[in-house]
């Protein structure tokens, strides 16, 4: 009776900490983020000549935040071409791109939004020529999604800008989303090991001890 006992109770806690462990498993598998951006370029100052570019912003996109960092598209840079003979000179024109989250793994975000800033320097002056710069700020805040908590970060230096006869004067925009909190702690497979092996001492004590009385 006693061996009886020591085995099933052996078993059960073997299958409770497979359930932990696959739970911790899951909980780490995905962390799907879907947003979408707007986008907004002062026309009123800095700009010399008609102005040649406009943004596509992102819609209906998505990124995984489970490994911790992950790049993101924001949208699209348009360059068009400037008329035969003219061109057009950028001088610190203000851009500003409003990143608004949806879901994470489903569940609907409201009232979480930030705007991501920066200029265009530079001249478009031919459908094959371009010195044109976006230059990103790194937001200041962060965003908390409640599970997840994530910030924004550039790489170092401008993004140029290509020509309209260069990939259709298309550029994408890009930034790199870290996240942190959220995920559930996953055991050590020593952890798992040291666990099993304690729980085996305990049920053969448990029958040797059974033996014994048995005997007695």
């Amino acid at each position: 009776m006693s061996m009886t006992t020591g085995l099933t109770r052996l078993r059960s806690a073997v299958i409770a900490l497979g359930l932990v462990a696959c739970a911790g498993n899951s909980a780490q598998a995905t962390a799907i983020l879907t947003y979408q951006t707007a986008t907004a370029i002062d026309l009123s100052t800095g700009i010399t000549g008609p102005n040649l570019v406009s943004f596509t912003p992102a819609s209906a996109a998505g990124v995984d935040l489970a490994s911790g960092s992950v790049n993101a598209g924001l949208g699209t840079f348009v360059v068009a071409p400037p008329a035969a003979g003219s061109s057009t000179t950028y001088d610190n024109v203000k851009f500003a791109i409003t990143f608004l989250p949806q879901t994470l793994n489903g569940d609907p975000i409201s009232g979480q939004s930030t705007v991501i800033t920066g200029v265009l320097n530079g001249v478009v002056d031919s459908a094959y020529h371009s010195t044109l710069t976006a230059s990103f700020d790194t937001p200041s805040t962060s965003l908390d999604l409640g599970s997840q908590t994530i910030s924004f970060s550039f790489p170092k230096g401008d993004k140029l800008l290509v020509p309209s006869q260069s990939n259709g004067g298309l550029t994408t925009a890009e930034t790199l989303i870290t996240s942190s909190g959220g995920e559930s702690p996953v055991p050590e497979p020593s952890t798992i090991a040291l666990v099993l092996t304690t729980i085996g001492g305990l049920a053969l004590r448990q029958r040797v001890s059974g033996r014994r009385n048995a005997a007695a």
